[in-house]
């Protein structure tokens, strides 16, 4: 299983759609928090136990989630989400399909 670390895309997001730190950081926990919400994120080995419907994410919804909890312009997460999904399919999270690889996710501090 892949393993997806939260800070390096944080970085991947501010460095790619030219924006803080801090506010690809912001992005990136207020999605984590909408990807609970909705039954994205779950235990992998609670996973194991069961065999759950697919989460389905609505990316419109998913904008304007962030954007209202995380005080940013639509047109401000649209971007940080871009550059996200960028890192996505780059490093092999999502496939060519547009399907998303099975991973954990966690920080790690380099």
């Amino acid at each position: 299983m892949k393993y997806l670390d939260l800070i390096d895309l944080a970085k991947y997001i501010s460095k790619t759609a030219n924006c803080s730190l801090d506010a690809a950081d912001k992005f990136v926990k207020t999605q984590d928090l909408y990807f609970d919400k909705t039954g994205v994120n779950i235990d992998p080995d609670q996973a194991a136990l069961t065999s759950p419907e697919p989460a389905v994410v609505d990316d419109a919804e998913m904008i304007r989630y962030i954007a209202e909890n995380a005080g940013m312009a639509e047109t401000y997460v649209r971007r940080l989400a871009d550059a996200e999904r960028e890192y996505m399919e780059k490093n092999g999270f999502i496939n060519k399909n547009g399907g998303f690889v099975p991973f954990v996710k966690g920080r790690n501090s380099k």
